[in-house]
């Protein structure tokens, strides 16, 4: 029995399939350069975009930031104490007072939350201590990714 051979290529048809696998990898490198132009959205482009979108949503719409949010709930997590909430909502307005906003002070103040009553607890003390509404003061102050970051914080405290 004979073995069976690899069938030969002639120079143009080396050609052919050069310029062929050269055309491929023009068109994947102008993709590249497309996608981080942003003219072309990839796939975790695209998820991103919606991670922004849901957290700004879920940031307009949590009941977490709304003081009224703890009438049904007190006894039932671990508060802060007064004074501790009325200290992170003063680091709060500190980090979004003047020029510029301290992301990284509003993303501390949030992790040191034992559950996600204890934002509706900082909002009461926003509220009386500023009048103002903290909710609607980091929509105003925080970017869409910086609201996705903080609310990708506030959804890791526990419910209580």
């Amino acid at each position: 029995m004979k073995a069976s051979s690899v069938p030969e290529l002639k120079g143009g048809q080396m050609i052919t399939i050069l310029y062929g696998i050269g055309v491929i990898v023009l068109l994947y490198i102008v993709y590249k350069i497309m996608a981080g132009m942003g003219l072309i959205k990839t796939a975790a482009a695209r998820r991103a975009e919606n991670e922004k979108v849901a957290a700004v949503k879920n940031m307009e719409t949590d009941a977490y930031f709304d003081p009224h949010y703890l009438k049904d709930k007190i006894g039932q997590f671990k508060a802060l104490g007064s004074n501790t909430a009325i200290v992170y909502a003063q680091n709060l307005r500190d980090a979004m007072k003047g020029l510029g906003t301290d992301e990284e002070a509003i993303y501390a103040t949030f992790g040191k939350l034992y559950n996600k009553c204890n934002v509706a607890e900082v909002a009461l003390y926003y509220v009386s201590q500023y009048n103002c509404d903290l909710q609607v003061d980091l929509l105003n102050e925080l970017s869409d990714k910086e609201k996705t970051k903080l609310m990708n914080i506030i959804n890791g405290l526990p419910n209580k």
